[in-house]
């Protein structure tokens, strides 16, 4: 007979506790704020950031093969009516930290050179032997241009096409690559 009596009562006390516990009246924001800080860079799981104008996402060989992954986040991209690329980049990596602090501060002139661009990102050091021959490179950061099924184009630029690795250097570089009319 107790145990009927507590096993009534209990539903009514976790639902007196969601009443009695203050609820944030500012829930999360649907579409996530950028958090792409240097150590999010590394992180294993599937990492998605957004702002108005491009995506922000990051793949992990913890979520299946490099191409499976890239034809679903090319789908997604078309999706959002955005530009697929790749780019494939690394926690030690001096230039691809300035992209990021760049990203990070809002720099107007890398938020131009990014906009319409679904960003797929992948470390060099857990992609380096999964790459195989679609990905070569010399230079990190490296990005290619995906079609629509994930597929690289054939268009490629890599962090030696600039000097000094500052936004007013890079990202007039980067917003001309992204932006190539075809």
């Amino acid at each position: 007979m107790r145990k009927k009596i507590l096993f009534m009562l209990l539903p009514i006390f976790f639902l007196s506790c969601n009443f009695l516990i203050q609820q944030d009246e500012n829930p999360l924001p649907a579409s996530p704020e950028v958090d792409t800080a240097p150590s999010a860079l590394s992180t294993p799981q599937a990492l998605t950031t957004s702002t108005e104008s491009f995506v922000i996402s990051r793949i992990s060989q913890s979520n299946g093969g490099l191409m499976t992954q890239l034809a679903s986040e090319a789908q997604k991209a078309n999706a959002l009516g955005l530009a697929p690329f790749i780019e494939f980049d690394a926690t030690w990596c001096p230039p691809c930290q300035a992209i990021e602090k760049s990203i990070q501060s809002k720099d107007p002139l890398t938020m131009q050179a990014f906009d319409g661009v679904y960003l797929i990102r992948a470390d060099v050091d857990e992609w380096g032997s999964e790459n195989g021959k679609k990905f070569t490179f010399d230079a990190i950061p490296v990005y290619y241009e995906l079609d629509a099924s994930g597929k690289p184009t054939g268009a490629v630029i890599d962090g030696g096409a600039w000097n000094e690795d500052i936004p007013k250097n890079f990202a007039p570089v980067l917003d001309e690559f992204f932006h190539i009319k075809k």
